[in-house]
């Protein structure tokens, strides 16, 4: 595997290996005393990490320092049973930020199953999911604001969940705020077991 941020310099930071089994895997890589100066100045960036050569596949991470706890989107989230017993729904938090700003946001459901492990489902399949951009206010997401002043969020369903696999599933999503204060933060969204009860993730047996 082998790790990138134009923060921090140009061309590949660093190289290691790794073993996966059961789909979850652990490596251990050291950036350059030039590039990790760089990134405690920054406190946190945005990197790349490529798996395997040729046509590897590549995911978006933060380097920084290690979070104590998760964290999690204040409002929006994953409807556990909204459109069925296995069909979650899940919605946008209505992000925020001032001053006013074109954000960047892509979401994902990460899901596990005992036999599987974790995977990443994304708008666009495994292992992949697009870029959304929104006009993010104090307020919330202009965009989503209707002629009437009603709120109508982004969504994302049905998602399609095979039973008997006892699968835990949370949403998460990826903001770049590029356009008033660069930077990149990704947090979870919380999900609803109920109608007034929310819980970190879905169960679905």
């Amino acid at each position: 595997m082998s790790l990138t941020a134009s923060a921090l310099g140009s061309g590949v930071l660093a190289r290691g290996g790794y073993a996966c089994r059961n789909g979850q895997g652990s490596a251990a890589l050291s950036l350059r005393p030039s590039a990790a100066s760089r990134l405690a100045a920054l406190k946190s960036t945005v990197a790349r990490v490529a798996l395997g050569g040729g046509s590897a596949e590549q995911f978006s991470i933060t380097l920084g320092a290690r979070p104590t706890v998760p964290s999690s989107w204040t409002n929006g989230g994953m409807e556990c049973s909204f459109l069925g017993p296995n069909e979650p729904y899940l919605v946008a938090p209505n992000f925020t930020v001032t001053p006013p700003a074109i954000i960047d946001v892509r979401p994902w459901v990460a899901w596990y199953t005992p036999a599987n492990g974790w995977r990443w489902l994304g708008t666009t399949g495994v292992n992949s999911s697009s870029w959304y951009r929104w006009s993010a206010t104090p307020t919330g997401v202009a965009s989503w604001v209707t002629p009437t002043g009603a709120l109508n969020p982004w969504t994302w369903a049905p998602i399609h969940v095979r039973p008997g696999q006892q699968t835990y599933a949370i949403a998460a999503f990826e903001v770049i705020y590029w356009y008033a204060h660069p930077r990149y933060v990704w947090a979870y969204a919380p999900s609803y077991l109920s109608a007034t009860a929310a819980g970190t993730y879905c169960t679905f047996p």
